[in-house]
């Protein structure tokens, strides 16, 4: 007696006369009902001939799992029970058991063979499926009975792998149904393609019927479209691979060229190819159990005929030359069309493969009988042994199993393609049971738009897939399954998956699609520390001008002739010169402003200074020099001695000036470490040396003007100018030396500022403690800038100087002369 476990049918063996009485639990299968048809042929075949089992009827027994695991334990436990009484005997040695049941076909997927094989296994009961491909079979220490007709999902993993190869995809994603078949099936398939090289963009399980199974697919579908990976393995069920496609249909995004490439099990599934606008979606192409001519078959189906009775809708005969009486009742009719389609057109893959299954469990029936002779009892591990060992050929297929039960088959290549309005089925290759790859007119394929591989697409991870300025991070699993890191500061999405430094005059944030222009740093007029600045100049060359011109209509009174007289005027017009060099520290620099702003600056100033040193030196002669020297003094006055004096002062500095720009002359410079994205222009002043020794020959002049200054204390009040010029020099050394340490250790556009900060100073230095006190007595107190004053003053200091020097050995102190100035 064999059984077959079978899908979406309820069937009850009845008496030896085949009497079956069918009754729909489940939703009716057309596939269930032509294997089940297949089963009787081969069985009939069989039992009809007196050449492989002669003297031997065949019986058999249907069950209906309903495609569910669990209900295939009852019926399992049944095929294991002692016959007539329907008990299973507990034995430590079930050798000599005879159950109710020699050998099962069956059951259809993975998740039922499972389960039964693993009850079977134990009993050593042979089992022969014709649709569980699950790799985990493949387990004989665990399944040592099971037996399969189909073509390991391990061998159909390896065909997957060499049909994406052949057409140079580079990157695909796959979608497994959530069961033994997809998960086990994905798993390989990943190990696969990453011995390969073939990037893995997405992978996910296809939902399981639920509540929300409709938005978890649509959202499947949502991140599909996020990526530009157009090549999509779906290993599932038919069940699975239609609720996916649906929903593909109904959410894709228009005008994607995609190819899905489908498993064995759902592709050449009628039921998925009458889908609505399955077309749309794009080329479909698979694998399918190969297909050969069975004859015969056919003509057995179309000898039965269906009637149905209109009204009502309760009885329909189905009649064949060994079915006497078969009651069917359906629901509706469309359970009577579908019954005509699985008639008419019957589908012959897996069908084939349970005629295979009935005739090897008959060639092991024949040689288990030639062993231990027709007449002794046969066990059911007596045929198990047989099954491994079977070889012989049915319709010119050659059938035999290796030692993992599977059987040397291979795969044809489907292609679905739409002919007036209906998808076709089209043969374009075959992948063989040795496994080479053959396939028929490639040139076609590719020039229809198949060769889409992803090398020049972006991999990436799909919750980042649509946000730009992202750098694609490779993770360790896979070759190519991305998760996202945002490009850094600096960089830009360059192409599809680096991230590119920008160059020294560019800048961006981070997320960049692209380099941005940096801002330009300088001293600018509108910035307000600037202005500050600005404004102080401004006031103090107002005050400098005003005061030129006071000294100017002043000239000859005495307090201006003490203070230089014209002198004192190139000294007013050389700090008007320092303030109007400040100018070239703000604004936006060139090498222009860079070259000028420093020399301008030093020799107006050292004009000031020299003059001031002049003044102070000329003063000292005057009063202490020009009576010992009369000649000097003579000479030193009939050919300017003064102004030669500034004027090589002058030329000094220049010089200076000159040796360093020939060295290395300032220079316009783009500091770009200050900030990643601003640009700092600013003026370097080339050798260190030369702008050293440029501002310490300055501070050398203010060093000379401290020593006269000293030896000057005992002048004249109205000449004596050493507390002003000390306080002056004091605010220069103050204010440079500041800037040095500033200069040093800091950079930026703010440098500039406190030299400009040191410059005000020095001028304002030498304006309020030279110049100022001596407005003061001009526009304050006139009565003291008169010659009778002046002379009154001299007098004054005469006769204290001879005070503290009395000829006599009785030493006075010097009278109280006022304050002459």
């Amino acid at each position: 007696n064999l059984t077959i476990l079978t899908e979406h049918l309820d069937y009850h063996l009845g008496d030896s006369r085949l009497t079956i009485a069918l009754t729909l639990s489940c939703r009716f299968n057309p596939l269930g009902f032509n294997w089940l048809q297949a089963l009787r042929f081969a069985i009939e075949e069989i039992n009809n001939s007196n050449d492989l089992l002669p003297g031997i009827q065949l019986g058999f027994e249907v069950w209906d799992t309903c495609q569910q695991f669990n209900r295939v334990i009852t019926p399992t436990l049944h095929f294991l029970t002692v016959p007539l009484n329907d008990e299973l005997q507990l034995k430590c040695n079930y050798t000599s058991l005879v159950p109710h049941a020699l050998a099962v076909i069956g059951p259809s997927t993975s998740e039922e063979a499972l389960t039964s094989a693993t009850m079977l296994s134990y009993f050593m009961v042979p089992q022969v499926s014709y649709s569980a491909s699950s790799s985990s079979l493949e387990d004989r220490t665990h399944f040592p009975s099971f037996f399969r007709t189909i073509p390991s999902d391990s061998q159909q993993t390896l065909a997957l792998v060499e049909l994406v190869e052949r057409f140079h995809w580079d990157c695909i994603s796959i979608l497994a149904s959530d069961s033994d078949y997809g998960k086990g099936s994905l798993a390989m398939l990943q190990e696969l393609f990453r011995s390969r090289n073939v990037c893995i963009s997405y992978s996910d399980i296809i939902p399981g019927v639920s509540q929300d199974r409709e938005a978890l697919l649509q959202q499947m579908v949502v991140k599909l479209d996020m990526f530009l990976v157009n090549v999509t393995i779906i290993f599932a069920d038919i069940s699975s691979a239609m609720a996916l496609l649906s929903s593909v249909i109904t959410w894709q995004t228009a005008g994607r060229n995609r190819v899905w490439i489908a498993s064995e099990a759902w592709s050449s599934s009628n039921e998925i190819a009458s889908l609505s606008n399955i077309h749309s979606i794009g080329t479909i192409m698979g694998l399918a159990i190969q297909t050969h001519v069975f004859p015969g078959f056919q003509e057995y189906l179309q000898s039965s005929k269906v009637i149905h009775t209109p009204a009502p809708t309760q009885l329909t005969n189905l009649s064949t030359a060994s079915l006497e009486s078969c009651q069917v009742s359906m629901a509706d009719d469309t359970q009577i069309e579908l019954l005509k389609m699985a008639i008419a057109e019957p589908e012959e893959r897996i069908s084939l493969n349970v005629y295979t299954a009935v005739y090897s469990v008959a060639h092991a029936i024949h040689s288990a009988r030639q062993s231990i002779g027709a007449d002794a009892t046969l066990h059911p591990w007596q045929i198990l042994e047989a099954l491994k060992s079977v070889s012989f050929e049915v319709h010119n297929i050659s059938v035999s199993f290796n030692s993992k039960g599977n059987l040397h088959a291979g795969y044809d290549l489907l292609l679905w393609k739409a002919i007036d309005g209906a998808i076709q089925f089209v043969p374009f290759g075959q992948y063989t049971a040795n496994g080479s790859l053959r396939v028929d007119t490639e040139e076609i394929w590719a020039a229809q738009g198949l060769q889409v591989g992803c090398s020049d697409l972006l991999k990436m991870h799909w919750l980042s897939a649509t946000l730009p300025g992202l750098k694609p991070l490779k993770s360790s699993e896979y070759s190519c399954m991305f998760i996202c890191e945002d490009c850094p500061e600096g960089t830009y999405q360059a192409d599809l998956v680096t991230c590119r430094p920008c160059t020294l005059e560019k800048w961006s944030p981070a997320r960049s699609m692209a380099c941005l222009d940096r801002d330009a740093q300088y001293l600018s007029w509108e910035d307000p520390y600037v202005m500050v600045l600005v404004v102080i100049a401004c006031l103090g060359l107002a005050l400098t001008i005003a005061v030129l011109v006071l000294f100017a209509i002043r000239l000859d009174t005495p307090v201006v002739k003490a203070a230089g007289g014209r002198m004192s005027l190139l000294m007013l017009f050389s700090l008007a010169c320092s303030s109007l060099s400040l100018s070239s520290f703000v604004g936006r620099p060139n090498d222009f402003h860079c070259k000028m702003r420093q020399p301008l600056f030093a020799i107006s100033f050292t004009v000031c200074i020299s003059s001031i040193l002049v003044k102070s030196f000329q003063i000292i002669c005057i009063f202490k020099m020009a009576a010992k020297l009369p000649m000097a003094y003579k000479y030193w006055m009939r050919y300017n001695g003064p102004y030669m004096c500034i004027l090589g002062s002058t030329l000094m500095q220049a010089t200076i000036c000159l040796i360093w720009y020939s060295i290395k002359a300032p220079y316009l410079v783009n500091n770009y470490k200050i900030s990643s994205n601003q640009v700092y222009l600013q003026c370097y002043e080339g050798s260190f040396v030369g702008f050293t020794l440029m501002l310490s020959y300055i501070g050398l002049l203010g060093v000379l003007c401290f020593i006269f200054a000293f030896m000057g204390r005992k002048l004249p009040k109205n000449y004596n100018e050493a507390r002003f010029i000390v306080a002056g020099m004091l605010i220069y050394f103050i204010s440079w030396f500041s800037f040095f340490l500033t200069y040093a250790t800091s950079e930026g556009k703010y440098v500039a500022a406190v030299q400009i900060f040191a410059v005000l100073n020095s001028t304002y230095g030498i304006l309020f403690t030279y110049f100022m006190p001596k407005c003061y007595i001009i526009l304050l107190k006139p009565e003291s800038n008169t010659t009778a004053y002046f002379q009154n003053c001299l007098r004054s200091h005469g006769v204290a100087r001879h005070s503290s020097h009395p000829s006599s050995t009785e030493a006075t102190q010097p009278k109280d002369t006022g304050d002459c100035t």
